[in-house]
Protein backbone atom coordinates (compact mmCIF):
# COMPACT_ATOMS: atom_id res chain seq x y z
CA UNK A 1 0.00 0.00 0.00
CA UNK A 2 1.36 3.45 -0.93
CA UNK A 3 1.67 5.98 1.95
CA UNK A 4 -0.70 8.99 1.89
CA UNK A 5 0.61 12.15 0.25
CA UNK A 6 2.33 14.84 2.28
CA UNK A 7 0.85 18.37 2.17
CA UNK A 8 2.83 21.63 2.53
CA UNK A 9 1.84 24.92 4.00
CA UNK A 10 2.19 27.53 1.20
CA UNK A 11 3.05 30.31 3.64
CA UNK A 12 5.56 28.77 5.99
CA UNK A 13 6.83 25.92 3.88
CA UNK A 14 6.43 23.58 6.82
CA UNK A 15 5.18 19.97 6.21
CA UNK A 16 3.32 17.55 8.47
CA UNK A 17 2.25 13.94 8.11
CA UNK A 18 -1.41 13.15 7.55
CA UNK A 19 -0.85 9.77 9.27
CA UNK A 20 -0.40 11.47 12.68
CA UNK A 21 -3.10 10.70 15.19
CA UNK A 22 -6.27 12.63 14.40
CA UNK A 23 -7.18 12.85 18.08
CA UNK A 24 -4.06 14.79 18.97
CA UNK A 25 -4.66 17.14 16.01
CA UNK A 26 -8.14 18.02 17.24
CA UNK A 27 -6.81 18.57 20.73
CA UNK A 28 -4.11 20.93 19.45
CA UNK A 29 -6.50 22.95 17.27
CA UNK A 30 -8.90 23.34 20.14
CA UNK A 31 -6.09 24.88 22.14
CA UNK A 32 -5.19 27.14 19.22
CA UNK A 33 -8.75 28.43 19.02
CA UNK A 34 -8.29 30.00 22.43
CA UNK A 35 -7.36 33.40 21.03
CA UNK A 36 -6.11 34.74 24.30
CA UNK A 37 -3.21 32.27 24.22
CA UNK A 38 -2.72 31.37 20.54
CA UNK A 39 -4.64 33.98 18.47
CA UNK A 40 -4.89 33.16 14.77
CA UNK A 41 -3.33 29.70 15.19
CA UNK A 42 -0.30 31.15 16.85
CA UNK A 43 0.68 33.51 14.04
CA UNK A 44 -0.21 36.68 16.05
CA UNK A 45 0.08 35.24 19.54
CA UNK A 46 1.99 36.79 22.31
CA UNK A 47 4.00 33.75 23.33
CA UNK A 48 4.69 31.97 20.01
CA UNK A 49 4.59 34.60 17.25
CA UNK A 50 5.02 33.12 13.78
CA UNK A 51 6.04 29.75 15.30
CA UNK A 52 2.70 28.06 15.89
CA UNK A 53 3.15 25.34 13.29
CA UNK A 54 6.72 24.63 14.35
CA UNK A 55 5.85 24.32 18.02
CA UNK A 56 2.69 22.32 17.41
CA UNK A 57 4.75 19.14 17.18
CA UNK A 58 5.65 19.44 20.85
CA UNK A 59 2.01 19.67 21.87
CA UNK A 60 1.17 16.71 19.69
CA UNK A 61 3.82 14.37 21.23
CA UNK A 62 3.96 15.67 24.81
CA UNK A 63 0.63 14.12 25.97
CA UNK A 64 1.67 10.69 24.74
CA UNK A 65 4.99 10.92 26.55
CA UNK A 66 3.29 12.06 29.74
CA UNK A 67 0.69 9.25 29.55
CA UNK A 68 3.38 6.61 29.06
CA UNK A 69 5.33 8.02 32.01
CA UNK A 70 2.23 7.86 34.20
CA UNK A 71 1.66 4.21 33.27
CA UNK A 72 5.29 3.37 33.94
CA UNK A 73 5.28 5.11 37.28
CA UNK A 74 2.09 3.38 38.36
CA UNK A 75 3.34 -0.14 37.53
CA UNK A 76 5.04 -2.07 40.33
CA UNK A 77 7.59 -4.91 39.91
CA UNK A 78 6.24 -8.39 40.64
CA UNK A 79 8.01 -9.84 43.67
CA UNK A 80 9.57 -13.30 43.24
CA UNK A 81 7.81 -16.23 44.88
CA UNK A 82 9.03 -17.28 48.29
CA UNK A 83 8.84 -20.48 50.29
CA UNK A 84 7.78 -20.38 53.91
CA UNK A 85 10.59 -20.97 56.40
CA UNK A 86 11.24 -24.63 56.98
CA UNK A 87 9.34 -25.69 53.84
CA UNK A 88 11.27 -27.09 50.87
CA UNK A 89 8.41 -27.72 48.44
CA UNK A 90 5.16 -26.04 47.57
CA UNK A 91 2.88 -27.43 44.87
CA UNK A 92 -0.13 -25.87 43.16
CA UNK A 93 -2.29 -27.55 40.53
CA UNK A 94 -4.98 -26.38 38.13
CA UNK A 95 -7.14 -28.38 35.73
CA UNK A 96 -9.47 -27.02 33.08
CA UNK A 97 -12.07 -28.30 32.49
CA UNK A 98 -12.84 -30.95 35.07
CA UNK A 99 -15.86 -32.39 33.22
CA UNK A 100 -15.45 -33.62 29.65
CA UNK A 101 -16.86 -36.05 27.12
CA UNK A 102 -14.95 -39.03 25.79
CA UNK A 103 -11.99 -37.87 23.72
CA UNK A 104 -12.06 -34.21 24.82
CA UNK A 105 -8.85 -32.59 26.01
CA UNK A 106 -8.03 -31.43 29.54
CA UNK A 107 -5.22 -29.00 30.42
CA UNK A 108 -3.46 -29.70 33.71
CA UNK A 109 -0.78 -27.37 35.11
CA UNK A 110 1.42 -28.32 38.04
CA UNK A 111 3.71 -25.66 39.57
CA UNK A 112 6.29 -26.71 42.16
CA UNK A 113 8.35 -24.18 44.16
CA UNK A 114 11.55 -25.70 45.56
CA UNK A 115 14.96 -24.68 46.82
CA UNK A 116 17.95 -24.07 44.60
CA UNK A 117 20.01 -27.23 44.12
CA UNK A 118 17.03 -29.60 44.14
CA UNK A 119 15.28 -31.32 41.24
CA UNK A 120 11.56 -32.06 41.05
CA UNK A 121 10.31 -35.14 39.13
CA UNK A 122 6.62 -35.49 38.31
CA UNK A 123 5.05 -38.95 37.90
CA UNK A 124 3.35 -40.07 34.70
CA UNK A 125 -0.41 -39.98 35.31
CA UNK A 126 -1.23 -42.21 32.30
CA UNK A 127 -3.41 -45.23 33.16
CA UNK A 128 -4.54 -47.31 30.19
CA UNK A 129 -7.72 -45.99 28.58
CA UNK A 130 -8.77 -44.23 31.80
CA UNK A 131 -6.13 -41.49 31.56
CA UNK A 132 -4.31 -40.92 28.25
CA UNK A 133 -1.47 -38.35 28.09
CA UNK A 134 -1.40 -36.61 24.72
CA UNK A 135 1.34 -34.05 25.50
CA UNK A 136 3.64 -33.22 28.42
CA UNK A 137 6.06 -30.30 28.77
CA UNK A 138 8.19 -29.41 31.78
CA UNK A 139 10.17 -26.17 32.33
CA UNK A 140 12.14 -24.78 35.26
CA UNK A 141 12.54 -21.05 36.13
CA UNK A 142 15.06 -19.61 38.61
CA UNK A 143 14.49 -16.48 40.74
CA UNK A 144 17.06 -14.19 42.39
CA UNK A 145 16.05 -15.24 45.89
CA UNK A 146 17.27 -18.83 45.31
CA UNK A 147 13.83 -20.31 44.62
CA UNK A 148 13.12 -22.48 41.60
CA UNK A 149 9.75 -22.99 39.98
CA UNK A 150 9.22 -26.17 37.91
CA UNK A 151 6.04 -26.16 35.84
CA UNK A 152 4.60 -29.20 34.08
CA UNK A 153 1.82 -28.73 31.53
CA UNK A 154 -0.18 -31.80 30.54
CA UNK A 155 -2.88 -32.44 27.94
CA UNK A 156 -5.01 -35.38 28.99
CA UNK A 157 -8.03 -37.24 27.72
CA UNK A 158 -10.02 -40.32 28.69
CA UNK A 159 -11.94 -43.08 26.94
CA UNK A 160 -13.79 -44.41 29.99
CA UNK A 161 -17.04 -42.97 31.30
CA UNK A 162 -16.61 -42.51 35.04
CA UNK A 163 -14.95 -40.27 37.64
CA UNK A 164 -11.15 -40.44 37.58
CA UNK A 165 -8.55 -39.26 40.06
CA UNK A 166 -5.47 -37.99 38.25
CA UNK A 167 -2.28 -39.82 39.32
CA UNK A 168 -4.01 -41.57 42.21
CA UNK A 169 -1.57 -42.85 44.87
CA UNK A 170 1.32 -41.22 42.98
CA UNK A 171 3.96 -38.92 44.51
CA UNK A 172 6.18 -36.08 43.36
CA UNK A 173 9.87 -36.71 44.03
CA UNK A 174 12.41 -34.09 45.10
CA UNK A 175 16.10 -35.02 44.93
CA UNK A 176 19.48 -33.38 45.52
CA UNK A 177 22.82 -33.92 43.78
CA UNK A 178 24.10 -35.55 46.98
CA UNK A 179 21.66 -38.42 46.51
CA UNK A 180 19.04 -37.32 49.05
CA UNK A 181 15.40 -37.55 48.00
CA UNK A 182 11.93 -37.27 49.45
CA UNK A 183 8.39 -37.39 48.12
CA UNK A 184 5.29 -35.26 48.29
CA UNK A 185 1.71 -36.28 47.69
CA UNK A 186 0.33 -35.59 44.22
CA UNK A 187 -2.37 -32.88 44.33
CA UNK A 188 -5.93 -34.16 44.26
CA UNK A 189 -7.42 -33.66 40.80
CA UNK A 190 -10.74 -35.27 39.88
CA UNK A 191 -11.94 -35.62 36.29
CA UNK A 192 -15.49 -36.53 35.33
CA UNK A 193 -15.98 -38.18 31.94
CA UNK A 194 -19.52 -38.37 30.54
CA UNK A 195 -21.01 -39.95 27.45
CA UNK A 196 -20.95 -38.09 24.16
CA UNK A 197 -24.55 -39.15 23.45
CA UNK A 198 -27.34 -36.72 23.94
CA UNK A 199 -29.99 -37.44 26.61
CA UNK A 200 -32.43 -40.03 25.29
CA UNK A 201 -30.02 -41.54 22.79
CA UNK A 202 -29.33 -45.27 23.02
CA UNK A 203 -26.14 -46.22 24.75
CA UNK A 204 -23.56 -47.91 22.57
CA UNK A 205 -23.53 -51.62 23.25
CA UNK A 206 -20.18 -53.32 23.74
CA UNK A 207 -18.71 -55.08 20.73
CA UNK A 208 -19.66 -58.73 20.35
CA UNK A 209 -17.01 -61.38 20.57
CA UNK A 210 -15.72 -63.23 17.54
CA UNK A 211 -15.20 -60.11 15.44
CA UNK A 212 -12.67 -60.30 12.69
CA UNK A 213 -9.19 -59.30 13.74
CA UNK A 214 -6.88 -57.22 11.62
CA UNK A 215 -4.57 -58.44 10.45
CA UNK A 216 -6.40 -61.74 10.16
CA UNK A 217 -4.65 -64.77 11.72
CA UNK A 218 -2.96 -67.09 9.27
CA UNK A 219 -4.89 -70.28 8.57
CA UNK A 220 -3.18 -73.54 9.45
CA UNK A 221 -4.19 -74.92 6.04
CA UNK A 222 -2.05 -72.25 4.44
CA UNK A 223 0.96 -73.49 6.38
CA UNK A 224 0.16 -77.09 5.43
CA UNK A 225 -0.05 -76.19 1.74
CA UNK A 226 3.20 -74.24 1.93
CA UNK A 227 4.93 -77.16 3.65
CA UNK A 228 3.71 -79.60 0.98
CA UNK A 229 4.86 -77.29 -1.81
CA UNK A 230 8.24 -76.88 -0.14
CA UNK A 231 8.60 -80.65 0.16
CA UNK A 232 7.70 -81.18 -3.50
CA UNK A 233 10.14 -78.51 -4.57
CA UNK A 234 12.93 -80.07 -2.48
CA UNK A 235 12.17 -83.54 -3.90
CA UNK A 236 12.16 -82.16 -7.45
CA UNK A 237 15.53 -80.45 -6.95
CA UNK A 238 17.05 -83.56 -5.37
CA UNK A 239 15.80 -85.78 -8.21
CA UNK A 240 17.05 -83.33 -10.80
CA UNK A 241 20.48 -83.19 -9.19
CA UNK A 242 20.61 -86.98 -8.97
CA UNK A 243 19.70 -87.41 -12.63
CA UNK A 244 22.06 -84.72 -13.92
CA UNK A 245 25.11 -85.65 -11.82
CA UNK A 246 27.53 -87.90 -13.72
CA UNK A 247 28.43 -91.00 -11.78
CA UNK A 248 30.48 -94.15 -12.22
CA UNK A 249 28.70 -97.37 -11.44
CA UNK A 250 30.68 -100.10 -9.71
CA UNK A 251 30.58 -103.13 -11.93
CA UNK A 252 31.26 -106.22 -9.89
CA UNK A 253 32.97 -109.01 -11.76
CA UNK A 254 30.67 -111.93 -12.56
CA UNK A 255 31.04 -114.91 -10.26
CA UNK A 256 33.54 -117.52 -11.34
CA UNK A 257 32.00 -120.59 -12.99
CA UNK A 258 32.27 -123.92 -11.11
CA UNK A 259 34.89 -125.34 -13.47
CA UNK A 260 37.15 -122.29 -12.98
CA UNK A 261 36.86 -122.58 -9.21
CA UNK A 262 37.72 -126.28 -9.40
CA UNK A 263 40.69 -125.74 -11.73
CA UNK A 264 42.08 -123.00 -9.47
CA UNK A 265 41.71 -125.27 -6.45
CA UNK A 266 43.46 -128.18 -8.22
CA UNK A 267 46.32 -125.89 -9.26
CA UNK A 268 46.69 -124.71 -5.67
CA UNK A 269 46.70 -128.30 -4.45
CA UNK A 270 49.42 -129.17 -6.94
CA UNK A 271 51.54 -126.28 -5.63
CA UNK A 272 51.34 -127.39 -1.97
CA UNK A 273 53.99 -130.06 -2.43
CA UNK A 274 51.98 -132.83 -0.76
CA UNK A 275 52.74 -135.19 -3.65
CA UNK A 276 56.50 -134.84 -3.18
CA UNK A 277 56.08 -135.14 0.60
CA UNK A 278 53.81 -138.16 0.24
CA UNK A 279 51.13 -136.69 2.45
CA UNK A 280 48.60 -139.14 1.13
CA UNK A 281 45.60 -138.79 3.40
CA UNK A 282 45.23 -134.97 3.44
CA UNK A 283 45.93 -134.91 -0.29
CA UNK A 284 43.10 -137.31 -1.14
CA UNK A 285 40.67 -135.70 1.34
CA UNK A 286 41.12 -132.27 -0.24
CA UNK A 287 41.07 -133.72 -3.75
CA UNK A 288 37.76 -135.52 -3.06
CA UNK A 289 36.31 -132.31 -1.63
CA UNK A 290 37.26 -130.35 -4.77
CA UNK A 291 35.56 -132.93 -7.00
CA UNK A 292 32.42 -132.98 -4.80
CA UNK A 293 31.97 -129.17 -4.83
CA UNK A 294 32.46 -129.11 -8.56
CA UNK A 295 29.80 -131.77 -9.18
CA UNK A 296 27.37 -129.99 -6.86
CA UNK A 297 27.81 -126.61 -8.53
CA UNK A 298 28.11 -127.85 -12.10
CA UNK A 299 25.22 -130.32 -12.20
CA UNK A 300 23.09 -129.08 -9.32
CA UNK A 301 23.52 -132.20 -7.26
CA UNK A 302 22.88 -131.71 -3.53
CA UNK A 303 23.28 -134.40 -0.86
CA UNK A 304 24.37 -132.77 2.40
CA UNK A 305 23.63 -135.90 4.45
CA UNK A 306 26.05 -138.00 2.35
CA UNK A 307 29.79 -138.32 2.77
CA UNK A 308 32.03 -137.31 -0.07
CA UNK A 309 32.57 -140.90 -1.26
CA UNK A 310 28.84 -141.64 -0.95
CA UNK A 311 28.02 -138.49 -2.85
CA UNK A 312 30.42 -139.31 -5.70
CA UNK A 313 29.07 -142.86 -5.81
CA UNK A 314 25.48 -141.52 -6.04
CA UNK A 315 26.58 -139.16 -8.81
CA UNK A 316 27.46 -142.18 -10.97
CA UNK A 317 23.72 -143.01 -11.16
CA UNK A 318 22.66 -139.43 -11.96
CA UNK A 319 21.24 -138.77 -15.38
CA UNK A 320 22.91 -135.36 -15.38
CA UNK A 321 26.21 -137.05 -16.23
CA UNK A 322 26.84 -138.63 -19.59
CA UNK A 323 28.35 -142.11 -19.94
CA UNK A 324 31.83 -140.71 -20.55
CA UNK A 325 31.50 -138.42 -17.52
CA UNK A 326 30.34 -141.28 -15.32
CA UNK A 327 33.36 -143.30 -16.46
CA UNK A 328 35.70 -140.46 -15.39
CA UNK A 329 33.97 -140.18 -12.02
CA UNK A 330 34.17 -143.96 -11.54
CA UNK A 331 37.92 -144.03 -12.25
CA UNK A 332 38.56 -141.22 -9.78
CA UNK A 333 36.36 -142.91 -7.17
CA UNK A 334 38.21 -146.22 -7.63
CA UNK A 335 41.57 -144.61 -6.87
CA UNK A 336 40.18 -142.90 -3.78
CA UNK A 337 38.71 -146.17 -2.48
CA UNK A 338 42.02 -147.95 -2.91
CA UNK A 339 43.70 -145.37 -0.71
CA UNK A 340 41.02 -145.26 2.01
CA UNK A 341 39.70 -148.80 2.21
CA UNK A 342 42.36 -151.12 0.71
CA UNK A 343 45.20 -149.60 2.68
CA UNK A 344 46.83 -148.93 -0.60
CA UNK A 345 49.97 -146.88 -0.31
CA UNK A 346 50.11 -144.92 -3.53
CA UNK A 347 53.31 -143.39 -4.67
CA UNK A 348 53.93 -140.01 -6.21
CA UNK A 349 52.94 -141.28 -9.64
CA UNK A 350 49.57 -142.55 -8.33
CA UNK A 351 48.91 -139.26 -6.58
CA UNK A 352 49.70 -137.32 -9.76
CA UNK A 353 47.40 -139.65 -11.74
CA UNK A 354 44.57 -139.00 -9.27
CA UNK A 355 45.11 -135.23 -9.56
CA UNK A 356 45.22 -135.51 -13.37
CA UNK A 357 42.02 -137.59 -13.37
CA UNK A 358 40.21 -134.92 -11.34
CA UNK A 359 41.45 -132.17 -13.64
CA UNK A 360 40.41 -134.18 -16.74
CA UNK A 361 36.94 -134.63 -15.18
CA UNK A 362 36.58 -130.90 -14.73
CA UNK A 363 37.85 -129.96 -18.18
CA UNK A 364 35.76 -132.55 -20.02
CA UNK A 365 32.54 -131.72 -18.16
CA UNK A 366 32.80 -127.89 -18.35
CA UNK A 367 30.38 -126.08 -20.69
CA UNK A 368 31.22 -126.22 -24.38
CA UNK A 369 31.61 -122.43 -24.73
CA UNK A 370 34.28 -122.44 -22.04
CA UNK A 371 36.56 -124.82 -23.95
CA UNK A 372 36.10 -123.31 -27.40
CA UNK A 373 39.48 -122.69 -28.98
CA UNK A 374 41.40 -124.63 -26.32
CA UNK A 375 43.36 -127.85 -27.11
CA UNK A 376 42.09 -131.08 -25.51
CA UNK A 377 43.56 -132.00 -22.12
CA UNK A 378 46.35 -134.58 -22.23
CA UNK A 379 48.06 -136.61 -19.57
CA UNK A 380 51.36 -134.90 -20.25
CA UNK A 381 49.76 -131.44 -19.95
CA UNK A 382 48.30 -132.41 -16.62
CA UNK A 383 51.63 -133.70 -15.40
Amino acid sequence: MNPPPRRKDPKRGQSYDLMFSIGWKHFFHCVENLQNIFPLCGIKGRFFPRCGKLFSTVWKTLPGVLFAGILTGCSRPVPPPVLPPGQDLSITATMSPNRIRIGDMVDVTLAALHREGTVVAFPNPARGKDIIVRDAQTATEAFPNGVLRTVQQLRLTSMTITNHVIAENAAITVSTPEGLSWTNTYPFLALEVVSALQPGEQEIRPAKGGLARWPAPTSRWLWIVLAVLAGLAAAFLALRKFLTTPRTFLHLPPPLPPHQIALDALAALRQKGWIEALRIEPFYVELSGIVRHYLEDRFGLRAPERTTEEFIRDALASRALSAAHRELVAGFLEQSDLVKFARHAPGQADMRNALDSAERLVRETMPAESVAGKPPFTQEEGA
